[in-house]
């Protein structure tokens, strides 16, 4: 079986993000900032300013003005999509691993993390309930907990997974949790507090299979743009996926069963239309 004190101490080990990242998180949580605050940040990372202002140029295209400052191109995106391209740079490295304990080829975990990240974006056209901003972030980073679960799974232990699913009916997370004592999103939740992301954010990672129990419209908001991502992978892969949301998460985001296909539809149109500017393939 697996020492979960060694699973936790990997978790931990895990490259933590730049400081500029960490202080645009908790800035942008604390909703009490302004774009010259927000710009200051991004300017004195080089490497997230080159991606920001290959993005809004990118998006920009047809345009006869250039983006050609930080300040431009946070107009042009808005704070919290600035804050999504900066986790995503930190977190892509560990995300894009190829994890044989999931079943996930390289690059597989990271397109299922953007496209939940481009259902967050989307969700607030089709939600009464205002998302909060750190939801786009746990949305992204919700399934990193599988970065480190991953490698310790072996085939031992997933036939163990697979008959506590079987036989007793469980799902994969209730499995983890029986078997191992601790379930990707927990272990998530250990890895976003290494980061020292906003505590909104861990909440949400940790939540996004059960979140009745985590108490926070931030959980519901990861578990819906995680059932909308594998409904995005699915048309991309000409399968159908037919998701669905618990009642209290459905109506605590404020989303009907057909606007939430219609969601599906428009997050895969979007997802085609931004991978480019996360190297997805």
């Amino acid at each position: 079986m697996i020492d979960l004190s060694e699973l936790v101490a990997k978790a931990r080990e895990l490259t933590p993000f730049p400081a500029s990242t960490v202080r645009l998180a908790q800035l942008v949580a604390g909703q009490n900032y302004n774009l010259t605050e927000v710009t200051a940040l991004v300017a004195y990372d080089e490497v997230l300013t080159m991606k920001l202002l290959r993005a809004a140029n990118s998006a920009a295209v047809g345009s006869r003005r250039k983006v050609t400052t930080p300040y431009e191109a946070i107009i042009l995106f808005g704070t919290t999509l600035v804050l999504e391209l900066a986790i995503s740079a930190g977190a892509k490295p560990h995300l894009h691993a190829r994890l044989p304990g999931y079943g996930l080829v390289e690059g597989a975990l990271w397109r299922h993390s953007v496209a939940a990240a481009v259902a967050a974006e989307m969700a607030g056209g089709y939600c009464t309930t205002e998302m909060p901003t750190e939801a786009f972030a746990a949305c992204l980073l919700h399934d990193v907990g599988k970065v480190v679960m991953g490698r310790f799974l072996s085939p031992e232990i997933l036939q163990f997974i697979a008959r506590a699913r079987s036989a007793d009916g469980l799902s994969q997370i209730e499995a983890e949790s029986q078997i191992l004592n601790v379930h990707h999103g927990e272990l998530g939740g250990l890895i976003a507090q290494h980061w020292q992301l906003p505590p909104r954010i861990v909440q949400g990672i940790i939540y996004h299979h059960n979140p009745e129990a985590g108490g926070d419209v931030v959980c519901d908001f990861a578990y819906v743009a995680n059932e909308v991502a594998k409904t995005i992978e699915a048309r991309l892969d000409q399968k159908i996926y037919n998701g669905a949301l618990p009642a209290g998460t459905a109506e605590r985001v404020g989303i009907t069963d057909e606007r939430l296909a219609a969601l599906g539809r428009a997050a895969t149109k979007r997802f085609q239309e931004v991978s480019r500017y996360y190297n997805v393939r």
